[in-house]
């Protein structure tokens, strides 16, 4: 699958850990509880798109899969919630946005309205089973940390895949769109663009 890194103009010159640092700080928490649960664009416990914003906060994330109901939540009230076969979510994970202003859902797409950066092409795929310890549901634990306000293991998944490129998420979006344009060292061909300029400038990016 095609990595690929979509950005507002105005990031450019702004490195992903800033970018990332900055969404975090925004977003806070989600304190997922029964006033806050986000929820799938078109199913309760399954969906093409996971979503949520921040408590408190209009920051927000979109995590979507290629795959029609790609994305599932398990929830079975037959096992304690401390099990680790039991709220977790599995399935396919390719593209995650991140921003303000979270739109759509009840069986539509959902939708990011400003200082949106996408990354696509993440091609991360767990299996029902595969529970929730960390390591070994790479789908549950960008999701789940993203829910914490916690960028980590999004981090950990784009500087795998970015070593390719010989850049890494310490470097700006420009010079991450240069890498992508310029092609990996081997396998598959990238694309970065930065789009969408906003009518309002972040302070990290000044």
């Amino acid at each position: 699958m095609t990595l690929s890194v979509n950005y507002a103009a105005t990031f450019a010159n702004v490195s992903v850990d800033s970018y990332l640092a900055f969404w975090s700080t925004s977003f806070k928490t989600a304190d997922h509880g029964s006033s806050n649960t986000g929820g799938f664009s078109n199913g309760t416990f399954s969906g093409d798109q996971y979503a949520i914003s921040g408590s408190g906060s209009s920051y927000a994330f979109i995590a979507d899969s290629d795959t029609s109901n790609g994305l599932n939540y398990v929830f079975n009230p037959a096992l304690p919630a401390s099990s680790t076969q039991n709220h977790y979510l599995w399935g396919e994970l390719d593209n995650v946005s991140l921003g303000q202003q979270l739109g759509g859902g009840g069986g539509s797409d959902y939708s990011l309205s400003n200082f949106v950066v996408t990354f696509g092409g993440l091609d991360l795929s767990s299996a029902l089973g595969d529970g929730r310890v960390a390591g070994a549901n790479d789908v549950h634990d960008v999701i789940y940390g993203l829910m914490q306000g916690n960028t980590s293991a999004l981090e950990s998944v784009l500087d795998n895949l970015l070593a390719d490129y010989g850049v890494s998420t310490n470097n700006t979006f420009a010079d991450i769109s240069a890498a992508l344009a310029a092609g990996p060292v081997s396998t598959v061909s990238a694309d970065a663009v930065g789009v969408q300029a906003l009518p309002e400038d972040l302070a990290l990016a000044a």
